[in-house]
């Protein structure tokens, strides 16, 4: 069964981190989690599903690191 569910938490995770200026304040962080929906995106594409749920989580988790880093940072 495709990770919808987990996709679309990953999009919108790097959604909000977007809206807090990650790029600017954790780039890093917000890259790992782009690269990781990439992948996530590619796995789904070819049906390994499993796959695409695992990289989709990972995307969010660290679209979250992002978001908590870039809010901090832009509260000093």
């Amino acid at each position: 069964m495709p990770p919808v569910q987990e996709m679309s938490d990953a999009r919108q995770a790097i959604k909000a981190a977007r809206e807090v200026k990650a790029e600017q304040y954790a780039p890093q962080k917000l890259r790992s989690a782009e690269d990781s929906m990439e992948l996530a995106t590619r796995t789904l594409e070819q049906g390994e599903y499993e796959a695409a749920r695992m990289a989709a989580t990972v995307a969010k988790a660290l679209a979250i690191k992002a978001r908590d880093e870039a809010v901090a940072a832009a509260a000093h």
